[in-house]
C-alpha cells in the first residue's frame, strides 16, 4: 500500500483529464490510462502511456471517437484493448501500436474487458450483450438474461469459467451473478445472492484463498446495514456466501492478487484489501473529507468561518483562528424558498411552477435561498436565478456541488472533490478561494485561483499543487504548493481574498511576474546511482530497487542528475524520513540512514533557492532496531551585542529558563539530556556554528534535538531571507554589512541538516524592527523538514517582559512544559501538543499586556509523527 508514483495526464475544463480506466503491462513496466482524455485539443480521445519506474510520459494512442470506459492488456503483453463509451471496441498490437482489429457494432457503452491466457477477449456492454473475440478478432455473442445488463467480468484461474456480474435486478428483484463456460458461454451455475440489496453487481474476481482453493468475490451496489459489501463464495463460487463489510460506497472493481486475496476500488473513494482467508485486511481510506452529509445537515457561512458536515460529524473552519476543528455550536441552514420545487437530483427544478433552464444532462444537487434569488449547485455549475427565473450569474465548478450556502456577499459550495469554495455574489460568482481538508481532520490547505496558499500548522501544502499543461502529447508540469513554498505561501493575501479583497493577492502576483513561466522552468533532479561507501575509499554499486541493505551498511552515497531549465541550479537537499539530512552544492551526497525503513527524496532548488523539484521516494531498509536515544538541547540567548544599540533585556533569561524547563521535563523520558547554553560572549557567529559542528559529530538518528534561540531577527531585503544576529555583530549601517556578519538562513539550514536526529523541534524567539513576522520564519521548518515553533515581536514590545523575568514566548513554553499543554495517558507532552498550545497561547498572553505578538507552529513532514518533550508528574 505504499505509494510509488503519481502519473499525471494533461487536464482541462469540465471532464478533460478524468481517468476512467487503467491497465498495467504484465511485467508492471508500463501503465495505460484513459477516460475523457485528449478531447479538449482536437475533439478526439486518447490513451496515455507511462513508464512505471520513473513515471515518465511515453506517448499516446489517439484518434478515438469517445471517452474510454475500460482497458485491458493480454497476459502475454502483446495486445491492448479499449472499450469506448460510444463506438465499440478497439484492439492494438501493444508492442508497436498498430491496430489489430475493431468492432463498432455496439449499441451502448462498453462496461468491462478482459483477456484470458489463450488470447481471447471478452467484453460486456450496456446493450445487454456479452461478446468474445478470438486473437484474430472473430466474434461470438451471447444475450444476457432478460432485463439484465452485464457489467463485471472475471476468468477463472484455469480459464474454463467466466464470471459475469449484472447491473440491475432480475424479475424477482434479486441481484444476479452467473458463472458461464468460457467456451460455450452457457450458464454453468449462479451463485447464491439471497439477502443482497441494491441496484446490481459491478465487480467480480476469482482469487486464491492461500490454501490451494479458489474463492469467488463480487460487489457493486450491494449493501447491508453495515455499508457496501463484497460477497465471498468458497469452492469456485459453490460454497456458502459470506458478506465482507468492504466500503461506505459503491464497489467498482475487484482484482485478484497473485499471492491470494484481492484488492478492490470503491467510490468512498479509496481502495481496499481482502486477505486470502476472506477477511478484510484494509478498508478504503479516503484522503479527503466527504462533504455529502452537508446537503442533509446544511452549511452555514459567516465572514470569518464556514460550517459543514462530514460522516465524522460537523466541522468548522475559522479564518481568524486559522484552524479546522469539530463544531459544537448549534446551527441550522436557512430554509429553502417554498417556491422552489423538484430540484433534488433532478434536471428539471422549478421556481413558481416554471422550469429553470439547465443543460440537457445537468443534475441539480443542492439549493439555497440567496435573498430574493435562488442559488443552485449542480454537477457542473453554480447558477443564481432571480424571481423571474432569469439567470443572474453562473460559474463552472470542478466537481458536483453537493451543498451550498450564502453569507454576506458570498456563496460557498461543498464539492464532491472534497473542496469548499467561496464565490463572490457581487463578482458574478467569481471564485475567491478554496479549502481542501484531509480526512485526518488536521491537515488543510486554503488557496486562491491564482495559486497563493495558506496551510494548517500540521501540514497541507503537499495536498494541492499547480499543473501546467504542455500540450496534448507532452507530460504536464506539476508543482505542489510545498515545492513553490517561498513563492506561493501568502497567508495574509489569501485571507483577504476569502473576504473579498483581491488587492493583496494582485500585489503579490505583480511581484512574482510571469508565474507560469517561472514554475515551468525549475531544475530537474533524478537519481542516477546509489552505492555503499567502503572504508578503502571505493563505493559498491547498489542495484535498484533494493528493499534491504547489507547488515553492516549504515551509509549510502547517492549521485543525482541535475538539469538546468532556465532558472539555474542551486542547492540540493537530501531528505531522509521527511527531515533534511544534508544540503549539497553538488549532485553527490553521503548520508547516514536510520535503523529500519528509510524513505529518501532529493530536492533540487533553482539558483535563487525559491522553487524546487524532487524525486519520487527511494525506499531502503537498513538492518537494526532503534534504541532509546538521548535528548540534545542547544539554547542561545543574547542580550548584549557588539553594537550597544541592539541591546535586549530578557533573551539570556529566556534561553536559561527554556533549558531549565526542558531538562526538568525531559529527564524522566530520555537516557540522558545534553544541554548546551550559549549566551552573550559565547553566542558569537563562530560560537553558534561551532556548537552545531560539535553536535553534528555526536547526535545519532535515534536521538532527539531541540534548538532554541532568542535574539534579533532581520529580513534581508535583497534575498528575502531570514538573518539571525549573533552577539559579535557590530556594523548595522547597511543590509549588506548586517548580512555579512549574521548567520543567514541557508547557513542555518545547512547546519541543522547535519544534525542526524530523526526527531527535532526548532524554537525561534526573535524580536525585530519591522519586517520579520512569525509567518516569514515558517520556511525554516519547511526546508529543514523539522517541526518549527516561531514567535516574533517588535523590539519595543520585547523590551517589556511578561512577568518581569521572561518574555511571552518562554512564559507560554513554561506553562506548556509544566502541565498546561495536552498530555497522553502517561503524562507526556508531545511535540504536536506543545506546538498547538504555545502557538495559541502567545497571542493570548501578548494581548493581555496590550502587545501584538504572533506565533506559528509548522509541521513540514508528510506523515505526522509526534515525539515526547516532557513528562508531567502525576
Amino acid at each position: 500500500g505504499t505509494p510509488q508514483r503519481v502519473l499525471r495526464p494533461p487536464i482541462g475544463l469540465r471532464q478533460e483529464g478524468e481517468l476512467y480506466a487503467v491497465a498495467l503491462s504484465p511485467d508492471g513496466g508500463r501503465v495505460y490510462a484513459a477516460g475523457a482524455t485528449g478531447g479538449q485539443w482536437d475533439g478526439t480521445f486518447a490513451i496515455y502511456l507511462f513508464e512505471t519506474s520513473s513515471g515518465r510520459f511515453l506517448g499516446l494512442l489517439g484518434g478515438l471517437p469517445a471517452p474510454v470506459a475500460d482497458l485491458a492488456v493480454s497476459p502475454d503483453g502483446t495486445r491492448l484493448a479499449a472499450g469506448l463509451a460510444q463506438g465499440g471496441l478497439r484492439v492494438w498490437d501493444a508492442v508497436n501500436g498498430k491496430p489489430a482489429f475493431e468492432d463498432k457494432a455496439y449499441a451502448g457503452p462498453v462496461r468491462s474487458l478482459i483477456f484470458d491466457r489463450a488470447g481471447r477477449l471478452f467484453s460486456t456492454a450496456a446493450d445487454g450483450k456479452l461478446r468474445v473475440y478470438d486473437p484474430a478478432g472473430v466474434k461470438r455473442e451471447a444475450a444476457s438474461p432478460a432485463g439484465m445488463l452485464p457489467w463485471g467480468l472475471a476468468v477463472s484461474p484455469d480459464g474454463a469459467l467466466l464470471a459475469v456480474a449484472y447491473e440491475g435486478t432480475d424479475k424477482a428483484g434479486k441481484l444476479r451473478l452467473d458463472v458461464l463456460s468460457s467456451i460455450s458461454l452457457g450458464v454453468v451455475f449462479s451463485p447464491d445472492t439471497a439477502g443482497l440489496a441494491g441496484e446490481g453487481l459491478l465487480g467480480v474476481a476469482w482469487a486464491a484463498d492461500g490454501r490451494g482453493g479458489v474463492q469467488l468475490l463480487a460487489g457493486g451496489y450491494a449493501h447491508g446495514p453495515s455499508g457496501y459489501v463484497i460477497r465471498r463464495w468458497a469452492d469456485f463460487g459453490l460454497g456458502p456466501p459470506v458478506d465482507i463489510a468492504a466500503a461506505k460506497d459503491t464497489v467498482r472493481q475487484i482484482l485478484a492478487l497473485p499471492g491470494g486475496g484481492a484488492v478492490y476500488a470503491a467510490e468512498d473513494p479509496g481502495w481496499g484489501l481482502i486477505a486470502g482467508d476472506g477477511k478484510l485486511a484494509k478498508p478504503p481510506a479516503p484522503p479527503m473529507a466527504d462533504l455529502r452529509p452537508s446537503r442533509d445537515f446544511g452549511m452555514a457561512v459567516t465572514e470569518g468561518a464556514v460550517r459543514f458536515a462530514t460522516p465524522a460529524g460537523r466541522q468548522v473552519f475559522s479564518l481568524a483562528e486559522h484552524r479546522l476543528e469539530p463544531d459544537a455550536a448549534p446551527w441550522t441552514a436557512p430554509p429553502l424558498p417554498a417556491s422552489l420545487t423538484g430540484w433534488k437530483d433532478s434536471n428539471a427544478p422549478k421556481l413558481n411552477g416554471e422550469r429553470l433552464a439547465l443543460e440537457r444532462t445537468e443534475i441539480t444537487r443542492s439549493a439555497t435561498a440567496a435573498g430574493d434569488a435562488v442559488l443552485l449547485g449542480t454537477d457542473t455549475h453554480l447558477r443564481l436565478f432571480g424571481r423571474d427565473r432569469k439567470e443572474i450569474a453562473s460559474v463552472e465548478v470542478p466537481a458536483p456541488a453537493w451543498a451550498v450556502a450564502v453569507g454576506s456577499g458570498v456563496a460557498v459550495a461543498a464539492l464532491l472533490d472534497g473542496s469548499i469554495r467561496w464565490y463572490g455574489l457581487k463578482e458574478g460568482l467569481a471564485e475567491r478561494a478554496a479549502l481542501f481538508a484531509h480526512a485526518d481532520g488536521r491537515r488543510w490547505v486554503l488557496f486562491t485561483p491564482e495559486g497563493l496558499f495558506d496551510a494548517a500548522a500540521q501540514g497541507g501544502d503537499e495536498l494541492v499543487g499547480m499543473q501546467l499543461n504542455r500540450g496534448r502529447n507532452q507530460a504536464p508540469e506539476w508543482l505542489s504548493f510545498s515545492q513553490a513554498y517561498r513563492v506561493l505561501y501568502a497567508p495574509t493575501a489569501v485571507k483577504a481574498r476569502v473576504l473579498g479583497d483581491a488587492a493583496p493577492a494582485q500585489a503579490r502576483l505583480a511581484e512574482l511576474g510571469d508565474l507560469r513561466t517561472r514554475l515551468a522552468r525549475q531544475p530537474l533532479v533524478e537519481v542516477e546511482s546509489v552505492c555503499l561507501p567502503q572504508a578503502t575509499g571505493g563505493c559498491t554499486p547498489l542495484a535498484l530497487p533494493s528493499p534491504a541493505l547489507p547488515e553492516a551498511a549504515t551509509r549510502v552515497r547517492i549521485t543525482a542528475k541535475l538539469t538546468d531549465r532556465g532558472l539555474g541550479v542551486g542547492a540540493m537537499d537530501v531528505f531522509v524520513n521527511d527531515r533534511n539530512a544534508g544540503r549539497q552544492t553538488t549532485g553527490v551526497a553521503d548520508i547516514t540512514l536510520d535503523p529500519g525503513e528509510n524513505s529518501i527524496v532529493l530536492r533540487a532548488y533553482d539558483a535563487k533557492g525559491t522553487i524546487y523539484s524532487e524525486t519520487a521516494p527511494l525506499s531502503l531498509l537498513r538492518a537494526g532496531a532503534t534504541a532509546g536515544g538521548k535528548l540534545y538541547v542547544l539554547a542561545v540567548g543574547i542580550d548584549h551585542y557588539g553594537n550597544p544599540d541592539l541591546t535586549l533585556k530578557y533573551a539570556v533569561a529566556d534561553a536559561q529558563r527554556f533549558a531549565t524547563d526542558v531538562k526538568a521535563g525531559a529527564t524522566p523520558l530520555y537516557r540522558d539530556v545534553d544541554l548546551t547554553v550559549l549566551t552573550d560572549a559565547t553566542a558569537t557567529r563562530a560560537g553558534i556554528l561551532g556548537a552545531f559542528d560539535r553536535l553534528a559529530r555526536v547526535v545519532r538518528p535515534q536521538d532527539t534535538f531541540l534548538f532554541y534561540v532568542a535574539s534579533h531577527g532581520v529580513l534581508d531585503e535583497g534575498s528575502d531571507r531570514f538573518l539571525l544576529i549573533p552577539s559579535d555583530l557590530k556594523d548595522i549601517s547597511t543590509m549588506a554589512a548586517i548580512a555579512k556578519q549574521a548567520i543567514d538562513e541557508p547557513t542555518l539550514i545547512a547546519a541543522l541538516a547535519r544534525i542526524e536526529a530523526r526527531d527535532a523541534l526548532l524554537f525561534l524567539d526573535t524580536c525585530h524592527s519591522g519586517k520579520v513576522t512569525a509567518d516569514s520564519l515558517a520556511n525554516m521548518g519547511h526546508e529543514t523538514g523539522r517541526y518549527l515553533l516561531a514567535a516574533s515581536s517588535s523590539v519595543q514590545e520585547a523590551l517589556d517582559s511578561y512577568d518581569s523575568r521572561n518574555g511571552v514566548f518562554v512564559y507560554a513554553l513554561h506553562e506548556a512544559l509544566t502541565g498546561s499543554a495536552g498530555q497522553d495517558a502517561d503524562g507526556n507532552v508531545g511535540a504536536l501538543a506543545l506546538g498547538e498550545f504555545v502557538s495559541r497561547r502567545v497571542g493570548q498572553l501578548a494581548r493581555s499586556k496590550a502587545h501584538e505578538q504572533d506565533a506559528v507552529f509548522r509541521t513540514a513532514q508528510r506523515e505526522l509523527r509526534s515525539f515526547p518533550i516532557a513528562r508531567i508528574a502525576k
